[in-house]
């Protein structure tokens, strides 16, 4: 039987709510902007600027740390409505885009740490915004979307988010390529304001859903922080969230230094890079957006990590000198890691949308979001503080080159395969076995493809 959609819509037949589709159209321009101010180009920037790992990691962190104001602004998102809530957040922090967009155009006379302080703090402003604004994000989009199509949707979502990041990162590659400078990051980063103004015009017009009277006059009500942190099935999930999110703050941080110091990449190149991992995500999601709705979460994380632990580990016999840096060596690493987040991003959001009880689940989803923030934030921080104080450290075994990225990389990834250890104690009654989902996915699905079209093509 297939439920009704909220706020009176009826179901598109594919299941999903009608008017959906601007919640695509909105994750590309969203996508789009944030890709700019959160992602590589703003990293380049402060590179560009003469940052160090430490100050790259606060950068990389802050969004994640003010994710903790979620805590504070979730007994407020049912009494505003998700939408209304959602939309003031995000205009918000639009204008903290134009901002930064003003700093990277201020003219050379302006010393770079003055450059650095003002874009600091804009980015600090922004995320600011941003973490109150996204804690209505998730509690909206779980009511509107049917429990049974929702790993459809998130695998759209991420395929349309995606998509706009990798056209957006090639465009980008050859601005940079052709236009080097601080300049060139003021037209990036007004670009992305104008993207989010464009997700603006999307965010209005996705479905709205109904707060329940008894959810909007329990926002009103002590908070159980407790209780929610309590419930085992949840806590798991958090806690495998936070071993792998430490490992990923390592790589983010240290991804920059090391291919620039030791292999002088240009930042076009960067940008370039991050188009091809994206495109193989966007593939990825895409054509695995149905299988976890069948498989479960579980057997997809657990390839998650396999996938991962082979990337890292690439990036390490890179830097120990064992492998060459070579253009076949960076598309295994883009495709390594392209495929395990595809994988990862589709099984956990789904996973936590399946496990998050109806009742407080603004609340669930905040403490979700700041646990794991505190991680991402933090732990980006204390990797650039390794960095630092061990450069120019360096000793060589034979061939094999020990230096302070090499060990990194190793370290990463051992802390990525210690994540399955807390998988392992995640319960998911309807996934389907490992041995199983290998099988169906990787002999079963191929041969019938093949057959339909060896049927179609030949027989008459």
């Amino acid at each position: 039987m297939q439920l009704p959609a909220p706020s009176g819509k009826t179901p598109a037949p594919d299941g999903l709510p009608e008017g959906i589709s601007n919640a695509y159209w909105f994750q590309v321009f969203n996508s789009a902007s944030f890709s700019m101010v959160l992602g590589m180009p703003m990293m380049l920037f402060f590179k560009h600027l003469g940052a160090s790992a430490t100050v790259l990691g606060i950068v990389q962190g802050l969004p994640a740390l003010l994710n903790i104001l979620q805590i504070p602004a979730a007994r407020f998102v049912e009494q505003v409505g998700y939408r209304s809530f959602v939309l003031r957040g995000w205009s918000l922090r639009s204008v903290f885009i134009l901002g930064l967009a003003g700093v990277a155009a201020l003219p050379a006379s302006v010393d770079a740490l003055t450059r650095v302080a003002l874009a600091l703090f804009l980015l600090f402003c922004y995320n600011f915004s941003r973490g109150i604004s996204v804690c209505g994000w998730l509690p909206w989009i779980t009511q509107l979307i049917p429990e049974q199509v929702r790993g459809r949707y998130v695998s759209m979502d991420q395929t349309f988010g995606f998509g706009a990041i990798v056209v957006t990162s090639i465009l980008a590659g050859f601005f940079l390529k052709d236009n080097p400078g601080g300049s060139a990051f003021a037209v990036v980063f007004l670009v992305s304001f104008l993207s989010a103004v464009g997700s603006l015009y999307y965010l209005k017009r996705i479905p709205d859903v109904p707060v329940a009277e008894e959810a909007r006059s329990r926002s009103n009500e002590p908070v159980p922080w407790a209780a929610i942190w309590g419930y085992r099935p949840f806590q798991r999930i958090v806690l495998f969230n936070c071993v792998m999110l430490a490992g990923w703050a390592g790589g983010g941080v240290v991804s920059v230094p090391f291919l620039r110091d030791m292999f002088a990449v240009k930042d076009s190149t960067f940008m370039f890079l991050t188009a091809a991992w994206g495109s193989v995500y966007m593939v990825g999601v895409y054509f695995m957006g149905k299988q976890v709705d069948l498989a479960g979460s579980k057997p997809l994380l657990v390839n998650s990590i396999v996938w991962q632990v082979a990337h890292f580990g690439g990036w390490g016999l890179i830097a120990a000198g064992i492998t060459p840096f070579a253009w076949w060596t960076l598309a295994i690493q883009q495709t390594t890691w392209a495929i395990g987040l595809a994988l990862f991003s589709l099984a956990n959001t789904r996973l936590l949308m399946a496990t998050v009880p109806v009742m407080g689940r603004s609340h669930f989803f905040a403490i979700h979001s700041v646990v794991t923030s505190l991680v991402s934030g933090f732990s980006p921080f204390l990797w650039g503080l390794l960095v630092d104080s061990s450069k120019g450290w360096h000793h060589w075994i034979g061939p094999v080159h020990l230096h302070t990225f090499s060990v990194i990389y190793v370290l990463i990834m051992i802390v990525v395969a210690s994540s399955l250890f807390m998988l392992s104690k995640i319960e998911e009654p309807k996934a389907m076995p490992a041995d199983d989902f290998f099988n169906e996915f990787f002999i079963r699905t191929p041969v019938r493809a093949f057959s339909r079209i060896f049927v179609k093509r030949w027989m008459p």
